[in-house]
């Protein structure tokens, strides 16, 4: 049975003006010097905790510190959040196929509220956030998890995402990958919008029917 792990943000919510408002507090808070493009670029290949733990290393301050003030703010801009296009469409095709949605994403707690007023927090059996306790993405400590508590089969088990970290998670646990930025290779499917998703398994559902 084909089983979709989702990434969330850049992925089902369009979030990244959100984050990259929150980054400009956070620099601004300790006089750090705001260079949107370069930050946004950064953010979109590696993560922003990777960002933040650059900075914590390159001035000293406490990776948590910085941390919180970015997550102080970001919490107040959950209104700015928007599904991003196709992506109900998709959660509504893939439930009406009988494929099961899961959601393992780095965003914290407030994910579930995010969920809940974008009304699609019904569409996912399980959300894993980055309050849950696992090792962060690549680490395939949360995949595992999921892999094990729902039985599900690796060779029919997609992570769907926007970055490299993406991909490279889905590697390390063995399943499949589904990108949005990610040139197509053998590890990796590109797609350029979410609707594609429904044209990648049409053919292996209707061969099953």
């Amino acid at each position: 049975m084909i089983t979709f792990i989702w990434d969330l943000d850049g992925t089902l919510i369009d979030s990244y003006d959100a984050m990259l408002a929150s980054l400009k507090i956070t620099y601004n808070h300790f006089n750090w010097k705001f260079e949107r493009e370069t930050i946004r670029t950064f953010i979109l290949k590696e993560s922003i905790g990777k960002l933040l733990f650059q900075k914590s290393i390159e001035t000293g301050l406490s990776f948590e510190d910085i941390k919180k003030v970015m997550s102080e703010d970001i919490l107040k801009r959950d209104d700015e959040l928007r599904l991003m296009p196709g992506a109900l469409s998709v959660l509504e095709w893939a439930r009406s196929q009988g494929i099961k949605n899961f959601m393992y994403t780095h965003k914290g707690d407030n994910t579930f509220s995010v969920l809940k007023k974008l009304r699609i927090s019904d569409y996912f059996e399980e959300v894993l956030t980055g309050d849950s306790g696992f090792k962060r993405k690549p680490n395939r400590e949360g995949i595992d998890y999921l892999v094990e508590k729902y039985d599900l089969d690796k060779a029919s088990t997609y992570y769907i995402g926007d970055r490299k970290l993406d991909k490279e998670l889905a590697i390390n646990s063995g399943i499949r990958s589904i990108n949005l930025s990610i040139e197509t290779s053998k590890d990796n499917q590109k797609i350029t919008e979410l609707e594609e998703i429904k044209s990648l398994f049409k053919i292996n559902i209707e061969e099953k029917e």
